[in-house]
């Protein structure tokens, strides 16, 4: 689900149109989720504004889809280790502390859906060359799985 586009089911051109509530139908799924931040909001600005536009995001997809959605979370964006060359769109101050309050606001989202199981996904253990982990590091340590902690876990 990396965006409310429009899919071609027959292979050529021609009015066989589908949009993405189209095809969640046609292949039956029974819940959805996102992989990344960077498939469906504008990543290149501070991590708050962009959970700002998540949010809504989520509200659009319960409003519009009548299966499950389980509310995902970015760790961060930044795939320029991947590349030569300087490519715009790199999450900023995605800090253990920001990404805490959007874990906050999962939970949030989770815990008002009581039909549906409490399942969030997060983006991503180790993903190093996008600059989206959750692994310690120099520069937080754990900071990450403890603000993973600090939200799930009650027992401290």
């Amino acid at each position: 689900m990396w965006g409310e586009r429009n899919f071609n089911l027959s292979g050529v051109d021609g009015d066989a149109v589908a949009t993405t509530r189209d095809i969640v139908r046609i292949l039956g799924f029974d819940s959805m989720t996102h992989y990344q931040f960077c498939h469906f909001v504008d990543i290149d600005r501070h991590y708050n504004e962009i959970i700002a536009d998540v949010i809504e995001e989520w509200k659009r997809i319960d409003k519009n889809y009548d299966i499950p959605y389980f509310p995902h979370i970015s760790i961060g964006w930044d795939n320029n280790p991947r590349f030569k060359e300087f490519r715009p769109g790199i999450v900023r101050n995605n800090t253990p502390e920001n990404v805490q309050k959007a874990l906050e606001k999962a939970k949030e989202y989770a815990d008002s859906h009581p039909n549906q199981p409490p399942l969030i996904t997060i983006n991503s253990w180790n993903e190093w060359t996008e600059s989206s982990y959750l692994e310690p590091d120099d520069l937080y340590g754990y900071g990450y799985l403890e603000a993973v902690r600090n939200v799930f876990c009650t027992d401290k």
